[in-house]
């Protein structure tokens, strides 16, 4: 199976689409790894609470229309879901986002739920899984013991019977996305 995975359209109409054009091409099978939305409230008034959706998160009915993979909860879906306490499609569909999602020896996060190191390299702990794809910092790489591997744009990269940790990218600004192959084993890192 080929199995496009996106993380952080940030509620970017043209980024998404854009993106999302360029995956069909590729296959029909998509999972995003989280923050679908830009929560317009900081991490420091987190514990305030709103009941005017526009002070939270922008609605916009075309960007929803996109919306028809499933994703998992990033931090901005829990920021909102967290500060907004009216009854709305955007609370909806974030009260149903997981935050964790398996496919055979792979784990998918967001990525907030596990420690950086100060420039910005996932430390995930070993697990189950020897494949763990997230998003999150938006810096795309395929990550082996701590270390970072090249990995070129439209460059098949195939996963040894090893652990890895791949960091996916972002839809936002760089329209990436990555390409996992279940069959050939291999991630290819992916631009619109």
């Amino acid at each position: 199976m080929k199995l496009a995975i996106i993380s952080d359209p940030h509620g970017s109409f043209d980024d998404l689409k854009a993106v999302l054009e360029s995956v069909r091409r590729e296959t029909e099978h998509i999972l995003c790894l989280g923050d679908l939305y830009e929560c317009h409230i900081g991490k420091k008034r987190r514990n305030e609470r709103f009941h005017e959706v526009s002070d939270v998160v922008t609605y916009d009915p075309d960007y929803e229309a996109l919306l028809t993979f499933p994703s998992l909860r990033g931090n901005q879906e829990e920021r909102i879901d967290e500060v907004l306490v009216v009854s709305h499609p955007v609370k909806t569909r974030i009260a149903l986002l997981p935050e964790q999602t398996t496919l055979d020896e792979a784990l998918f996060l967001h990525g907030h739920q596990v420690k950086w190191s100060p420039d910005w390299e996932p430390l995930v702990e070993k697990g189950k899984y020897p494949l763990v794809f997230i998003g999150h910092s938006h810096i795309p790489g395929i990550y082996r013991k701590g270390r970072s591997i090249p990995w070129e744009i439209g460059q098949p990269f195939v996963l040894k019977k090893k652990r890895y940790v791949i960091n996916v990218g972002a839809v936002i600004f760089d329209r990436e996305w990555c390409l996992y192959d279940t069959k050939t084993r291999t991630v290819t890192r992916m631009k619109a």
